[in-house]
């Protein structure tokens, strides 16, 4: 009867989800005594409920809305996961631990935004206050995400447990995308059928695939469902009609492997610079990502010409907006405009975008959060290359070697990505994934030989404790 009052009574204040309060409340306790669920439900969410992209799964955009007090349910799960990583810091009597490889990058990062923040409320017209601080909660991710990454992954086997899961999940995708594409119920560009839009799911495909690629290569066992599901990943990226993701990944693919074969020299230098500077040329010359395509497959990787460049209103529109944006920072060289502040129009462009997103990620960092934004941009991916590397390259477990390759491809490929589309900061799917990753390299790096003693989490509170305890 108790019972019966209770939801009644909130039923009547909140409406028909005060049915359900009492068990999003358990909820919410359970998630608070295992943040490990808390991070399984926020990287699962993101992965598998998509905004536009309807392959086996319908998309569900309201998921990513807000629902009270401008948090969405991925926040929430955030906050949960941070609070029971700290109560058991507490039970435990230990210190929560930091992803100590990244701590400079994500540093500069967080003044950066701060920055951006602080110039897009003195901005004319000023940002309102709700879409500013939702707009900075993209950044945030990649700074918050790896914290309590790195308190749940405390061990080896848990890397590998995020790992195989992690491959799980790119199977799917690879599986739903090549699924939507044939079958004809994804999403349509001019006219033609597409896998995946959306970036994340490109990327997690692209790292499973590169996965796969150095297991081969180092002769590793791989479970059959590994096997049997990468070339529907394959196929996927290509149905995405992405020019960027494919001169990504051959780039990626091209040069992990040339690392995983355990082959040394200046001629494998060469190799590897060689394709850098081809992938950059490409990419600057034809890597449009903004558009699809009204031709098929054939047709798309055709257009990676010179010649075909002008012909595509995305591609030019993207060099009108690049020269714009250069103007406006010859304006505001030394602030930018401010997080989510629109670029002024100089020249004139091809399409009527939004002008508050830029595409060549070093550009857009610098318009939102000035010079320091730029430096940002550059320690965050070049401490991701750097520490990815070094766990493949000294880590004792083969399975955490690969998949730090793996990373450092998907990285790179992201890279060649962003010189035509930012997606790091932009996109709070791409934030989330990209701060787990940096989570698990830290965890992965503590790991390595010299390291491991050295930076154990020590249990200070205990040790406090028993100095205090009269002999």
């Amino acid at each position: 009867m108790a019972t019966g009052l209770i939801l009644t009574l909130a039923i009547h204040v909140v409406g028909p989800v005060g049915a359900i309060a009492p068990a999003l409340a358990v909820a919410g306790l359970v998630l608070l005594q295992y943040p490990a669920a808390a991070l399984g439900l926020l990287l699962a969410s993101v992965v598998l409920i998509d905004t536009t992209d309807v392959g086996l799964l319908p998309a569900e955009p309201r998921f990513y809305e807000t629902i009270a007090g401008g948090v969405t349910i991925l926040d929430v799960l955030l906050i949960v996961g941070l609070f029971g990583v700290l109560i058991r810091s507490r039970r435990e009597l230990s210190r929560p631990v930091w992803p100590t490889p990244f701590a400079v990058p994500l540093t500069i990062l967080g003044l950066a935004l701060i920055c951006g923040m602080a110039d897009a409320h003195w901005a004319r017209p000023m940002v309102d206050t709700k879409e500013l601080l939702h707009r900075a909660s993209y950044v945030a991710y990649i700074i918050v995400v790896p914290i309590l990454t790195v308190n749940v992954l405390r061990s080896t086997k848990a890397l590998r447990s995020f790992a195989v899961a992690a491959a799980a999940l790119a199977a799917w995708k690879g599986i739903s995308g090549t699924y939507a594409a044939l079958a004809g119920v994804g999403a349509i560009v001019e006219g033609q059928t597409v896998s995946y839009l959306e970036p994340l799911s490109n990327l997690l495909m692209l790292a499973f695939i590169l996965g796969v690629a150095i297991a081969l290569v180092r002769k590793q066992t791989l479970p059959f469902w590994m096997l049997a599901t990468v070339p529907f990943d394959v196929l996927a990226l290509a149905l995405s009609y992405r020019r960027s993701f494919w001169i990504g990944a051959v780039l990626a693919l091209l040069v992990v492997l040339i690392l995983a074969s355990r082959r040394r020299g200046r001629a494998v230098l060469a190799i590897g610079g060689v394709a850098i500077a081809l992938a950059l040329v490409a990419t600057f010359s034809f890597g449009g990502t903004g558009s699809g395509t009204s031709s098929p497959l054939v047709e798309r990787a055709s257009s990676l010409s010179p010649g075909g460049v002008d012909s595509n209103r995305g591609d030019r529109y993207r060099t009108d907006e690049r020269k714009n944006v250069i103007a406006n920072l010859h304006e505001h060289p030394l602030t930018g405009l401010g997080l989510g502040v629109p670029w002024r129009i100089h020249y004139p462009t091809a399409e009527a975008l939004d002008r508050r997103y830029t595409h060549l990620a070093v550009l857009a960092y610098w318009l939102e959060m000035g010079p320091l934004g730029v430096i940002a941009y550059i320690a965050l991916f070049g401490s991701f290359l750097w520490v990815s590397f070094d766990v493949f390259r000294r880590h004792l477990d083969p399975v955490v070697k690969i998949v730090s390759l793996a990373i450092f491809g998907a990285i790179l490929g992201l890279i060649v990505v962003e010189l035509t589309a930012t997606f790091t900061g932009v996109d709070p799917r791409v934030s989330i994934i990209l701060g787990a990753a940096l989570g698990w390299l830290s965890v992965a790096w503590k790991q390595l030989p010299e390291r491991h003693q050295r930076d154990a989490p020590s249990p200070v509170l205990a040790r406090t404790a028993a100095l205090r305890v009269p002999s």
